[in-house]
């Protein structure tokens, strides 16, 4: 991975093309023993533009999952709000493309994520990530309830799709599932109708 990727992942779109993403800097203490976090604290977080509105169902749940290095996920919109961060020392290379109709439709954004970055993700959004170090704890806080039956409720693209522009490290290599890979195009989705979402 050379700086020239980093250059090109990172160059191509501003987070204010996609209306509701927020990025927000976490400070991180550290020492020799190790490091702590204040992840998430709603009372710090509205003042800072966190939306008030992610907490008006009343749910909440924390995921966190794991991947190895090379594994590329994505890119997926849920039917939820998601506040993303690292939970441990690995780094992602995040994506994100707008799915909600309307004139940011099929926007992207990227960024590396670390532990000093959490990321506000409006439901509509579809978020991705590949895996930069050698693994990864990818948390998330999301305003409803994982359920199977949600599924039918997701919307997908492609991550390859060149019309979306994204840098992806090695993409020939990356591991994907084949779930991912079989997403459709960004010209075949149909736009999430934001008043439904």
């Amino acid at each position: 991975m050379t700086d020239n990727f980093f250059e090109k992942a990172l160059a191509g779109h501003p987070i204010e093309e996609i209306p509701g993403m927020i990025e927000f800097d976490i400070p991180v203490h550290g020492d020799n023993r190790g490091w702590f976090k204040e992840n998430f604290q709603k009372e710090k977080m509205i003042p800072l533009g966190f939306p008030k509105k992610f907490f008006k169902e009343d749910k909440l749940q924390n995921n966190i999952s794991l991947s190895r290095k090379g594994v590329l996920r994505g890119l997926h919109a849920e039917p939820w709000d998601k506040y993303i961060s690292i939970a441990d020392n690995g780094r992602v290379l995040g994506s994100w493309v707008d799915l909600r109709e309307g004139d940011s439709f099929g926007h992207v954004y990227q960024t590396v994520i670390d532990a000093s970055k959490g990321i506000y993700i409006p439901r509509g959004v579809a978020n991705g990530f590949q895996v930069l170090s050698e693994t990864v704890s990818y948390a998330y806080l999301v305003n409803d309830y994982w359920a199977l039956e949600l599924k039918p409720k997701y919307a997908f693209v492609n991550y390859a799709d060149p019309e979306l522009g994204i840098i992806w490290d090695d993409v020939d290599n990356a591991e994907v599932s084949e779930a991912d890979k079989n997403h459709p195009l960004l010209k075949d989705v149909v736009p999430l109708n934001r008043e439904q979402l």
